[in-house]
């Protein structure tokens, strides 16, 4: 699944000091880096290299029958039932060990409207909470309309809610990739966003576009989007401003937030928006049609866990957590992260990543008082780790089901910004340990 990168200033928080993932297209991200944290004068956020998981564990049992609310997956011989929606998840997207996640797999109703019968969408299943959300679709194609590997589509979701509203879930520049596994073809979308839980989902699909297809239109999306940010830099710091900007420099001064209310009272998301649905609809697509669904986001899983510490919440659900802490702990000059002790021992963190070989390692853990002895085996890795700006919350997203009672305490530990000249005491080049405080604790 690819994101919108390319308007990092509408999803930059100063608020939190962090930058957007910039990960699917080829753009400076160095010079992007420099204009957000250099030019605003704000304390370089330490790089935080999470989710990371490992690779698909075969091995499904291939005649289990799986019963889930109402739903009645079998995972015969082959590719059906519940053995094809874990062999349609790939890479980053798929858990480390997929049959802890059986029981949480669910196949709503979801009947596809299509302008083209010739390419046919079915929904394989799909798992989640109320705060993230993976998706399943299975796309077969028929007289000669010819999938490969590889090929995009543009997608527009759309959270429906229980009173008639509806909200869009990000404006432009997003498209799922098709994914070819011996001789099936998938389609997967990963949803993070607090509050899923209950409403319904409408997904449209619209036009199959080669990877060079999609890179061209994400390269003129990308010029077209900085002609506002150049308009903007010419009328609040003149011409001259302009000399370098081949380079990444900002004007000295400039002011992020200033720069965001300025597109969002311009609707400068909406015209970008409108300008990627011109471009596509201006590139002949390999396979042309729309494919419209509705899913109700109804998950299986246990009941949530809601406790308050001093000035924050801490929600427990049984594949993510969500913590709303004080606005000083992760600052421009502090940072926090958290540690889940769960009642058998072993602990989630959201450091736990992959070397180069794919082998796990702990980035920072051992840095932590308490940590130093501990193994990676001890640990739980996250499939997912985003802040939700709505609520200004941090959300961990477990990589297996985790069931909220499970969990016996949940530890901030707290970092300040010491320089950079600094080596600190936290592992993090510029950034000391300050403090950690246990915000949770199972009664």
């Amino acid at each position: 699944m690819k994101w919108n990168c390319f308007d990092w200033f509408d999803h930059y928080a100063a608020e939190k000091n962090g930058v957007p993932k910039l990960e699917t297209q080829p753009i400076h991200t160095d010079a992007i880096w420099k204009r957000v944290q250099e030019q605003t004068g704000i304390a370089p956020q330490p790089k935080r290299n999470r989710m990371h998981i490992t690779k698909w564990v075969a091995g499904i049992a291939a005649a289990a029958v799986l019963v889930t609310g109402g739903t009645t997956l079998v995972a015969a011989a082959g590719y059906g039932g519940l053995d094809a929606f874990f062999q349609s998840l790939i890479g980053e997207e798929t858990p480390k060990d997929p049959e802890k996640l059986a029981a949480l797999v669910t196949t709503p109703a979801a009947e596809f409207d299509s302008t083209n019968e010739d390419v046919q969408f079915k929904l394989l299943g799909m798992y989640g909470d109320d705060s993230q959300a993976m998706l399943s679709f299975q796309v077969t194609a028929i007289d000669g309309a010819a999938l490969q590997d590889g090929l995009a589509l543009p997608y527009q979701l759309t959270l429906q809610n229980a009173d008639g509203s509806s909200e869009v879930l990000d404006c432009y520049g997003r498209t799922a990739d098709v994914r070819e596994k011996d001789g099936a073809y998938y389609i997967n979308l990963r949803i993070n966003r607090t509050g899923l839980q209950g409403k319904v989902l409408d997904v449209t699909f619209e036009n199959f576009y080669t990877e060079a297809q999609v890179s061209q239109i994400w390269e003129q999306l990308t010029a077209y989007d900085d002609q506002f940010l150049q308009e903007y830099v010419r009328q609040n710091f003149g011409e001259d401003a302009l000399k370098d900007w081949g380079s990444g420099e900002l004007p000295a001064g400039f002011d992020v937030n200033a720069w965001k209310a300025y597109r969002r009272e311009s609707q400068l998301a909406q015209k970008c928006s409108d300008r990627e649905k011109e471009l596509y609809a201006e590139t002949d697509g390999v396979i042309s049609g729309s494919w419209h669904t509705c899913v109700a986001l109804d998950f299986v899983s246990a009941a949530p866990i809601t406790a308050d510490f001093d000035g924050g919440t801490v929600n427990l659900q049984e594949l993510s957590a969500t913590i709303t802490a004080p606005a000083e702990w992760d600052d421009e000059s502090h940072t926090v992260d958290y540690v889940i002790t769960l009642k058998d021992g072993r602990k989630i963190f959201d450091e736990l990543v992959q070397n180069a070989e794919g082998e796990e390692m702990l980035r920072r853990i051992h840095a932590l008082p308490v940590c130093g002895t501990d193994t990676i085996g001890q640990y739980v890795p996250l499939t997912e780790a985003y802040w939700d700006a709505d609520s200004a919350a941090d959300v961990l997203c477990y990589s297996e089901p985790i069931n909220p009672s499970e969990v016996k305490t949940i530890t901030a530990y707290r970092f300040a910004f010491a320089g950079e000249a600094s080596d600190g005491t936290s592992g993090l080049s510029g950034y000391d340990l300050t403090d950690s405080t246990v915000i949770y604790r199972a009664q």
